[in-house]
């Protein structure tokens, strides 16, 4: 360990010599100002103190270039070791800027998240949270690992067993049945394969308790290759303050479908919206298979980005939340347009797929139901 020290001190010596050392001929400073006195006959009011401190700009702008192009030209001289060293030089951006979801990315980019620096190391392996958001609606927490050359499994390959605890209280206490709660807890990709983020919702749409608007989140797992679990304490707050919740509770019936839109919430990180399917006939809701289209009143449709549902009675009676993608600006409209996913009659339960290999679906236009938007919170 010392004798790579040693070494890397010595190259950074030989790099600060050379980038001092090296003679560069600066012609850009001559055809510089050879062209600035060329234009001095239409300003003959300036007065020769100002073009001495032109001339000292140039001089300096000039010099600062030619010693940026010395030194790219002297980093090709570096050698492997050193270039290694130079390469495990952490590049900082943000997972949710670059993770692929549009609230997320709004979040970063008008600072409603949550910015952290807190790790935990444990058997050379350290896992970091860098940023979370909470929204009323889901919390989202972004999570890395300390980089590892050649590493072949991602993040999300080696963490399993995610257990999260709102103020000491297990994240299921929150659930309408805790006993049989679904736990909720999802873990998506980050912006590369040393990061991921974990997402998990409450359910208070399903009858459960609602999360504190700020309370301390402690998040527990596992990682393969290490015996005892991770642990990080992380702080969560609801920086949201514009929103909008409409509880239009509209009703469609098809067959033996009833369908109601009981709840929309928009907040510039998520948009949710909570319906109640109940099938008449009293046959399982899971077999329906039902999802939905939501788009403005531009024809512009939203990206689903993940659900959370709770059955009643015989499971003939479901509560879904459909979390979407956030709209730039309130619409004026909505229209919600249901549809069922169409499968295959062998084998069964594969989905039949369209010419993009995507799985076919099927509008029910009668369940259809378009929303005028009051922005009023």
């Amino acid at each position: 360990m010392n004798t790579r020290s040693k070494l890397e001190d010595k190259e950074l010596e030989q790099l600060e010599r050379l980038i001092r050392e090296t003679p560069i001929e600066i012609d850009l400073v001559n055809r510089t100002m050879n062209k600035y006195e060329s234009s001095r006959y239409t300003k003959q009011s300036e007065s020769s103190r100002t073009s001495k401190k032109m001339r000292q700009r140039v001089m300096m702008i000039t010099a600062t270039a030619a010693m940026v192009f010395s030194f790219l030209f002297v980093t090709s001289l570096i050698s492997p070791t050193m270039a290694a060293t130079i390469k495990q030089v952490p590049v900082l951006s943000s997972i949710f800027k670059l993770a692929g979801d549009l609230g997320l990315q709004t979040a970063d980019e008008k600072g409603l998240s949550t910015k952290l620096h807190t790790s935990v190391t444990r058997d050379d392996f350290t896992l970091s949270v860098s940023e979370v958001v909470y929204d009323g609606t889901r919390v989202s927490i972004a999570i890395e690992r300390s980089h590892i050359e050649n590493e072949k499994e991602t993040l999300m390959d080696r963490i399993s067993d995610i257990k999260l605890f709102i103020n000491g209280n297990p994240l299921k206490s929150f659930a309408p049945d805790p006993e049989n709660s679904m736990n909720g807890i999802i873990i998506k990709p980050g912006k590369d394969k040393d990061s991921a983020i974990i997402e998990f919702v409450d359910e208070r749409n399903q009858g459960g308790r609602p999360f504190p608007e700020q309370f301390d989140l402690t998040l527990s797992t596992t990682i393969t290759g290490i015996q005892d679990p991770l642990k990080i304490d992380i702080p969560v707050e609801n920086k949201i303050e514009d929103y909008v919740i409409l509880q239009p509770n509209v009703s469609r019936q098809y067959n033996n479908i009833h369908f109601t839109i009981e709840k929309i919430q928009f907040t510039p990180i998520t948009t949710n919206i909570t319906t109640r399917t109940i099938l008449t006939d009293n046959s399982p809701v899971a077999e329906l298979t039902m999802g939905i289209d939501v788009v403005d009143e531009r024809g512009h449709k939203l990206k689903l980005s993940g659900g959370l549902g709770s059955y009643e009675s015989n499971g003939s009676d479901m509560i879904m939340d459909h979390r979407y993608t956030p709209f730039e600006s309130i619409p004026k409209t909505i229209t919600l347009k249901p549809y069922i996913h169409l499968f295959k009659e062998y084998p069964k339960g594969e989905f039949q797929m369209d010419v993009n290999n995507e799985p076919k679906i099927q509008y029910i236009p009668e369940l259809e139901v378009t929303l005028p938007i009051n922005s009023q919170k």
